[in-house]
């Protein structure tokens, strides 16, 4: 009876023996079967002392359907693999997903190393079990850490330091090139304020700019315009009286310096009174006349007043009549 006993505990320990625990797991690579042995890899093999890298072991597909995949415990952390070379992390599980399908399953601990020089980690068992309680355990063998130290010098025996940055002499070339950049952004500056500069004075943007015809010149040919349209006939006399007043008061402005646009009619009136002091083309008779146009205005723009016809061409007779009585004609004189 107690043979028998016996019999089941070693069949028992040789079925949970390989995923048990790492410290009786950590075997030789060599010694196993070629087909339960797998290929795993360091994310760098090479490392400074005190530095980190992680161990990567890839499930290959189809080796985890329908099974639980058991790991070694790596416990209490750190956990030595070898004498030089200690396990910062347990075995952590990460699944590869491509084009959403599971394609693999990879297995990675974080290793580090205090001791310089090369070493030969151990393989690491993973076991596979499947629903019906049976197990396959998968060794990954053990790649080569090489753990390097710092740089000595031999001369004092310390540490080499860190190398001051390279400073290479300025080239003419350098030179050059540095001087054409200023040389452009300068003419990009230029040029943004010249193009600024003359769409604010509405001039075109090359050449030079064209006459400006004179005050009297210019209200006469907008008067002549607003004559041909006839807006009155078309049942708006309250644009038509925008346009016309709005014109003598550019008139205003040009030919005696009178802020027209920014006065109302009476405070135009009254500093046009003003300039007739010094200008002896500004009679009380052609103010008067321009008055009675801006009252006109006045009404169709504010009052919602309809002027007949009648008052409409007379009002647009005045306002040619004081800018033709009034224009200051130059005469041009040959050198």
């Amino acid at each position: 009876m107690k043979g028998f006993i016996y019999l089941c505990f070693f069949f028992v320990w040789l079925t949970l023996s390989p995923c048990l625990s790492y410290a009786q797991q950590v075997t030789d690579a060599g010694q196993l079967p070629e087909n339960l042995v797998q290929e795993s890899v360091l994310e760098k093999d090479s490392i400074l002392i005190g530095d980190q890298t992680w161990w990567n072991m890839t499930l290959p597909a189809g080796t985890w359907n329908g099974r639980q995949i058991e790991i070694p415990d790596f416990s209490p952390l750190p956990y030595k693999l070898t004498e030089q070379v200690e396990a910062l992390s347990g075995v952590l599980l990460d699944s590869v997903v491509r084009k959403r399908h599971l394609e693999s399953i990879r297995a990675r601990i974080l290793l580090t190393s205090f001791d310089s020089g090369s070493y030969r980690l151990p393989a690491v068992p993973l076991c596979l079990v499947g629903q019906n309680g049976t197990r396959d355990t998968l060794w990954f063998k053990g790649p080569l850490l090489t753990v390097n130290t710092i740089p000595v010098d031999t001369t004092s025996f310390e540490p080499f330091g860190l190398k001051p940055q390279m400073r290479y002499p300025i080239t003419k070339g350098e030179i050059l090139t540095l001087a054409g950049l200023l040389v452009l952004l300068a003419a990009l500056i230029f040029l943004t304020v010249l193009i600024v500069r003359r769409r604010r004075n509405h001039m075109p943007l090359f050449g030079p700019a064209r006459p400006k015809d004179p005050p009297h010149i210019a209200a006469l040919k907008v008067l002549e315009d607003i004559r041909a349209r006839e807006l009155w006939k078309k049942q708006k006399a309250k644009s038509y009286y925008t346009l016309l007043t709005d014109t003598i008061r550019i008139y205003l402005r040009d030919r005696f310096g009178i802020q027209a646009m920014e006065k109302t009619s009476a405070e135009m009136l009254a500093a046009l009174r003003q300039t007739a002091s010094e200008d002896s083309l500004l009679t009380d008779k052609i103010i008067g006349g321009l008055g009675q146009m801006f009252s006109t205005g006045d009404l169709a723009k504010f009052a919602k007043y309809t002027p007949s016809d009648l008052e409409n061409e007379e009002s647009l007779r005045q306002a040619i009549r004081f800018v033709t009585e009034t224009a200051r004609i130059e005469e041009e004189k040959e050198e």
